[in-house]
């Protein structure tokens, strides 16, 4: 290796000419080469099926079960139509790697793991997938574009793959869990009062807008009727739903509504907890 790479540049010229997609794999070749340095110190063995290159059973047991297969959700990452920061911040959600409390818990002594949106304890997947504002954001999403998706992250990621025929839904999707991660910031570092989803769905809106130079050529009216459609989700007023009967319910108090979307929440439990022949769902 260190006749041909000196910690500063590759040692080897071409030829003749090469096409563009040879090309593409040597710059890719270069950057792996430009990641190496060299020391002093004496080989060592490691085990190169886990990130510390220490052996472990864990890392024998995945490396057997499934062959080494990495997931292709990672990779495609970087086709998605949407900014360079939102790049990196979904490949850090798609390896866990978001400092969320729990995940900064890893890292030092964190008494308050609560989301700060509800009280549940604010893991990656609970606050992108199954907190209570989370499900109400996917839920919009998926009566937009007319499927199922937002029950966790592979859901989302799995359309990430056709990123050419899903380009509108893969940035509508990026947008809002950028968005989510945006406000969450807001609130626990620069103490933003939440206030109900339409907050969510107006940064989403916001986003879109734009990214909108970096849509994929030819998707644009469909990229405009997306944006469109959520703001006329944002538009909506807050409501109750009672599940079993199928019919809007309001509330029959004659005082102020709710400030917030999350005391609607509560104002639902509640009511749960002393009649639970109604469930009612937030929409």
């Amino acid at each position: 290796m260190a006749d041909i790479w000196d910690s500063v540049e590759l040692k080897i010229s071409f030829r003749r000419g090469v096409n563009e997609t040879l090309m593409q794999d040597w710059l890719a070749l270069t950057a792996i080469a430009e990641s190496i340095t060299f020391s002093g110190d004496c080989d060592a063995i490691i085990w190169s099926f886990d990130n510390s290159s220490k052996f472990s059973v864990q890392s024998m047991y995945n490396t057997v079960s499934f062959r080494g297969i990495q997931p292709v959700y990672t990779p495609v990452i970087w086709n998605l139509y949407v900014p360079p920061r939102v790049h990196i911040f979904l490949w850090l959600l798609s390896n866990n790697k978001t400092l969320t409390r729990t995940n900064l818990a890893k890292r030092r002594s964190l008494e308050d793991l609560s989301c700060l949106f509800c009280s549940d304890t604010e893991t990656t997947h609970h606050l992108f997938f199954d907190c209570c504002i989370a499900s109400v954001l996917w839920k919009h999403v998926s009566n937009i574009f007319e499927i199922q998706i937002g029950s966790s992250f592979e859901s989302v990621a799995r359309w990430w793959v056709s990123y050419n025929k899903n380009s509108v839904l893969n940035t509508v999707c990026a947008a809002l869990m950028w968005s989510l991660w945006k406000l969450r910031n807001e609130i626990c570092f620069q103490g933003k009062i939440w206030k109900d989803k339409r907050v969510v769905l107006n940064k989403t809106i916001q986003a879109l807008k734009n990214w909108r130079p970096l849509c994929k050529a030819g998707s644009e009216e469909k990229y405009d009727w997306a944006i469109n459609k959520i703001t006329e989700k944002s538009l909506r007023p807050l409501m109750l739903i009672a599940g079993s009967l199928g019919t809007e319910a309001t509330s029959s108090s004659t005082s102020a509504p709710p400030s917030s979307e999350l005391e609607v929440l509560r104002a639902v439990s509640s009511a749960m907890a002393e009649n639970s022949t109604v469930p009612r769902t937030l929409v």
